[in-house]
């Protein structure tokens, strides 16, 4: 593997916002309306309530409900037009060949730097399979000096308002090109999530080491434009979120759900009838019961495991095989090419009964009832889907 750094940039050159860092350098005071923010919407969101030693429910500075983080800078994030390898919107390319600057926190499963570091690098990793960067567009402030934080946060924080604080990471596959599941080989995407994992570990020792406690952990797969793909090559986003002030809704639902299953884990006792869609000796996926859109199907692995983190080798690869196949069971059964596949684990820092499980998810026009409430008003019966998909990958 090439580790070849071609040249550093200091932290006087990097733009605002540019990799999550505000710096001396970079803000003055007509940019302070473009600094990330984390909104909490009063009519959807509550705070978080525990029993004290008396038995009463106290609150405990946590939120669960709706938020949204306000980051103007992704817009200026480069879109993809031509959608071929080596074209000018593979951002990615310029990056592996070392003609653009990147922070590296992980090459293949090996650490590069730290997910804290202000030093973006021209490193050329041609010979790797796969790497993890700091998203250079990001939706939170990973890096702020500490002078300007104490200043800005008394100026734009209320109580529903923080500065929006995190990690935001993006995982390719370096040595093949590809655009969907559909294309990957089992050992590139191994590879991928090898290289992810070991991004999310880093991000997690980095932040515990700063005094960070709680850290609900986002991983997901955007997959075409219209599932807000802004980049032809498949990659896979990480956000680590560090403002340590709660989750959102369907996060609480999951977290309940899972508190009332203590003892007997639904995923791990139940059975899918005859939904379930394919397996493998690690990993079981069927079509949800309660679909969040057509064709929605829920992958699992077989052992009890909370977090993607815990995954060992064989498991990861076992999931790369089922996220190819399902892939190419949904291009054979006509199912939309844009997708999401979202990744729920139990939060770090969080003592929670959860068992890990994957939403694959094809992109498709809700209506407004949908848009209402998590509500789904679907057309495709489960059993339906699953005998679909069963058939579309049994061809070959």
């Amino acid at each position: 593997m090439s580790q070849g750094v071609k040249a550093y940039m200091r932290l006087e050159e990097i733009p605002f916002m540019h990799w999550g860092v505000i710096s001396r350098y970079n803000f003055s005071e007509d940019k302070i309306h473009l600094i990330p923010r984390k909104k909490w919407d009063p009519l959807s969101a509550a705070p978080i309530m525990l029993q004290d030693a008396s038995g009463r429910l106290v609150p405990i500075g946590k939120w669960k409900g709706h938020f949204s983080y306000i980051s103007p800078i992704r817009g200026s994030r480069p879109g993809g037009e031509e959608r071929r390898e080596g074209s000018t919107s593979d951002v990615f390319r310029e990056i592996i060949e070392g003609r653009d600057y990147a922070i590296f926190v992980t090459v293949d499963a090996n650490r590069f730097d730290g997910v804290f570091s202000t030093e973006p690098v021209m490193n050329e990793i041609k010979d790797a399979y796969a790497a993890t960067i700091v998203n250079r567009y990001p939706a939170m402030v990973r890096v702020i000096d500490s002078e300007l934080e104490r200043t800005l946060r008394m100026r734009i924080e209320d109580e529903y308002t923080r500065i929006a604080h995190g990690i935001n990471l993006v995982t390719f596959p370096v040595s093949k090109y590809y655009e969907t599941f559909s294309e990957a080989s089992v050992e590139s995407l191994t590879w991928l999530f090898l290289s992810l994992i070991e991004a999310i570990k880093t991000g997690v020792d980095d932040a515990r080491k700063r005094g960070f406690s709680l850290i609900p952990t986002y991983v997901f797969f955007n997959i075409g434009s219209l599932a807000g793909g802004t980049q032809p090559r498949l990659h896979a986003q990480t956000y680590i979120d560090l403002n340590q002030d709660g989750h959102g809704a369907y996060m609480e639902n999951v977290l309940q759900a899972f508190d009332t299953m203590k003892g007997k884990c639904h995923i791990c006792t139940s059975r899918h009838d005859n939904r379930i869609i394919f397996e493998n000796n690690t990993w079981i996926s069927w079509a949800t019961s309660a679909p969040r859109r057509n064709f929605h199907v829920r992958i699992a692995p077989k052992r009890h495991v909370e977090r993607i983190t815990e995954l060992d080798r064989i498991e990861i690869t076992g999931l790369a095989e089922t996220l190819i196949r399902i892939s190419r069971g949904m291009d054979k059964a006509g199912v939309a090419h844009d997708r999401y596949v979202l990744i729920y684990s139990n939060p770090f820092g969080y003592n929670s009964f959860f068992h890990l499980f994957i939403d694959f998810v094809p992109f498709e026009k809700i209506g407004g009832i949908e848009v209402l409430d998590s509500v789904r008003v679907a057309r495709i019966a489960p059993e339906e889907v699953a005998r679909i998909l069963r058939s579309a990958m049994s061809d070959g």
